[in-house]
């Protein structure tokens, strides 16, 4: 599934990630998002300390900032595997210093090493057990370090490290739930995606068979409850064994990826139709009586009948549909019976000569 570019985040989430990397676009996805966090905690630390003068200060972690746009580079490059490395010890390291050394121990700043433990887990895939698990024990021991050995900070006072402090547990809080909404957000997409494939043939693009029969009964449903008109056809290609046969599967295949777009385009917006099984189609037209789904369906024959599929080969085939139609009424009970009569409609047309339209009416 290519990556959405809808928004900034998204080109951020997805710079340097090419459209043949989908089966690690999440993992490269929480890197991008890490290095982008870097940057901006790297460029807020040189703020505070260029306020204090600490010139020395800003110029580590100008380094640190420096090596986060370096990782940007390396992953444009395809060097992910190296980045992914990179992100968690360039901020384990800046972490220790920062809490031991800059801001003191009541500054409460390793806590951040919680979100070292949440990009071991988002980041490193499940098979890579060294580099997760080893990355979250090296974390709680330099957390455990920095809570046992505290050193007395130099450039923070005590009333400055309570509000550290709480700064810390609130961009602690803002980056977990940054990196939880990507990774949810992700998943909904992959959700939806594996969805669409569910409900779509594969060769015709058009609603397979399981979800072209919801939609009759999500529509028969509402048919009967609004007491509206709705017809059920079932459409079926003539001879199309004979294609098969004649000009290889090959050739079929093309012509049901073709037909199928051609039938889509002659129903309405509100119609469904899919792929019933092999040559046949159920189309369900809402909404509509059975005089308009005849005429309906009988323009269809015509565009169909004067649609040629022309091969690789340069071989034409023509092509032609049965199709048999059946309303529901107040008396039916079940869409099943609609579609019933819709089959043995589709099979008049086809006893009476194929490439025609015919509707069944019920019978009580």
């Amino acid at each position: 599934m290519p990556p959405s570019k809808n928004n900034w985040l998204e080109k951020l989430l997805n710079f340097g990630i090419s459209e043949g990397s989908a089966n690690n676009l999440n993992y490269k996805q929480v890197v991008n998002l890490a290095l982008a966090l870097l940057c901006v905690t790297d460029a807020g630390m040189m703020l505070v300390f260029a306020l204090q003068q600490a010139f020395w200060v800003v110029g580590f972690y100008a380094i640190f900032m420096v090596i986060s746009l370096f990782g940007f580079y390396l992953h444009s490059r395809h060097y992910f595997s190296l980045v992914k490395l990179i992100v968690p010890f360039s901020t384990i390291v800046q972490i220790v210093v920062t809490s031991l050394y800059f801001f003191g121990p009541g500054s409460d700043f390793h806590w951040l090493f919680v979100t070292v433990a949440a990009y071991a887990f988002t980041a490193f895939r499940p098979d890579e057990k060294i580099m997760r698990y080893g990355v979250v024990l090296l974390s709680v021991m330099l957390f455990t370090a920095c809570e046992i050995f505290p050193v007395e900070g130099v450039h923070m006072s005590n009333a400055d490290q309570g509000l550290t402090a709480v700064l810390t547990f609130l961009w602690t809080l803002f980056t977990l739930a940054v990196v939880i909404n990507v990774v949810i957000a992700r998943l909904r997409k992959v959700n939806d995606y594996l969805r669409v494939l569910a409900e779509k043939d594969e060769l015709t693009g058009l609603a397979n068979r399981r979800k072209v029969l919801t939609n009759a009964v999500t529509m028969y449903t509402e048919a009967m409850y609004y007491h509206q008109p709705c017809v059920f056809a079932i459409l079926d290609l003539d001879h199309f064994k004979r294609i098969n046969d004649t000009f290889g599967h090959d050739a079929g295949d093309l012509v049901l990826s073709e037909i199928s777009g051609v039938m889509q385009s002659c129903l309405n917006k509100g119609d469904a139709i899919g792929r019933y099984g092999g040559e046949e189609f159920v189309a369900i037209m809402g909404n509509t009586t059975l005089t308009e789904a005849q005429q309906k369906m009988d323009s269809l024959r015509e565009t169909v009948e004067n649609t040629y599929i022309t091969t690789e080969k340069g071989i034409v085939i023509p092509v032609t549909v049965s199709i048999g139609l059946a309303a529901i009424s107040s008396q039916t009970k079940r869409y099943e019976d609609v579609l019933a009569l819709a089959d043995t409609a589709l099979y008049q047309a086809k006893k009476a000569g194929r490439n025609r339209v015919i509707a069944q009416h019920p019978t009580f």
